[in-house]
Formats: C-alpha cells, sequence, structure tokens
C-alpha cells in the first residue's frame, strides 16, 4: 500500500528562548531543497558532457599530431606530460565460444563479478533460488518534478 504525504512549507515556529533547539527544516523545504539540488547536478552534467565532448577532440587531434611526429611522450612547459599508451583489450566476437572456453579451462577470472540485477530479479520471481546469493532489498528517494 502506497501513502503520499503532501508537504507543504510552514511557517518557521519560534522557539521560546529557555529551548533554542537547532531549527530543522520542515519536510516540504527539505524536499524542495532536493529538487533544486538534482537540477544543479544536471546542469553541471551537462557543462562536465561538453566538457568531456571538447577533450576527446583535442585528444584525438593531439594524439594525430604526436603520431605523425613519431612522438610517444610530450612535454608540455608549466603543465606536464602527455604520452601515448597502447593496452590491448578484449572484443568477444562470438560469446557462445567464449563462455564455451571459460568453461571448459576453468578461466572465471575472465569475467568481471558483477550479477545482472534483472535477470536475478527475474530469477526470483520465478522462484528459482540462486546458489550463493542472498536477495538485498535497496532503498532509495525518488525524485520526480511536477508537470507544471
Amino acid at each position: 500500500m502506497t501513502t503520499t504525504l503532501e508537504a507543504r512549507a510552514a511557517k518557521p515556529r519560534t522557539p521560546s528562548k529557555k529551548t533554542a533547539a537547532p531549527k530543522v527544516p520542515d519536510l516540504g523545504s527539505d524536499g524542495a531543497l532536493l529538487f533544486d539540488i538534482r537540477e544543479k547536478k544536471r546542469l553541471l552534467e551537462e557543462q562536465i558532457k561538453a566538457l568531456e565532448a571538447q577533450a576527446e577532440e583535442v585528444q584525438q587531434r593531439v594524439m594525430e599530431r604526436m603520431q605523425a611526429e613519431n612522438l610517444d611522450k610530450l612535454t608540455v612547459s608549466g603543465c606536464g606530460t602527455l604520452s601515448i599508451s597502447k593496452s590491448v583489450v578484449a572484443d568477444v566476437q562470438d560469446w557462445d565460444e567464449f563462455y564455451a572456453f571459460i568453461g571448459k579451462k576453468k578461466y572465471w577470472h575472465l569475467l568481471q563479478k558483477r550479477v545482472s540485477d534483472p535477470a536475478y530479479r527475474e530469477l526470483l520471481e520465478a522462484n528459482t533460488k540462486v546458489p550463493g546469493v542472498q536477495p538485498f532489498t535497496k532503498t532509495r528517494l525518488n525524485l520526480r518534478a511536477s508537470s507544471s
């Protein structure tokens, strides 16, 4: 059963001089503050996204120039150094074949240890017990802006 409480900002009470307890914001004020913080975060994330795109473009340009000039390291006066590094990463072309190899050789270290939450919930709903796993209910507060 879901209940809804509509909180409104109320007039702050003036504490008596004898009991000057710390002022705790009312529920409506804290709720409004959460929406305000979320909007500020969203604006900052937009700025970060734009900066990351700009950085990616400049990184690509610098890397291409360094490679064209056969440089693997560049020292920028007063800033630091830029260097090109390479590492081999897996690009799986056939997952069935890959999983068969892991199972046969017992090379479980090739996989990252993370459970798919939607898939796990699906098994729980089908009353399938997954050995070695304990369900945990994660609780969080959701914010949804009104459409006004």
